[in-house]
């Protein structure tokens, strides 16, 4: 028994030292999250940059949107 258990023991612990499948996807859905929020970001700037041509255009209307869906866009990425 002591055999055994001296020969499966090194190989248990191999086995769990494995990245498995799930941390895999884990982390690779980790990364999409994250790609995810700096694409919001970018969405977010482009509306504020919007935002100031509105503004320079005298549409107060249009440029107070724009900066809010700015907002709710960088609210959005911060958690993700």
């Amino acid at each position: 028994m002591k055999k055994l258990a001296l020969i499966a023991l090194p190989f248990a612990f191999a086995v769990t030292a494995c990245d498995g499948p799930a941390e895999n996807m884990g982390e690779e859905i980790d990364d999409v999250t994250e790609a995810e929020g700096d694409v919001m970001d970018e969405k977010a700037e482009l509306a504020e940059e919007k935002a100031d041509v509105a503004e320079a255009m005298g549409d107060d209307a249009v440029q107070a949107d724009l900066e809010a869906n700015a907002e709710a866009m960088e609210d959005t990425a911060d958690g993700m």
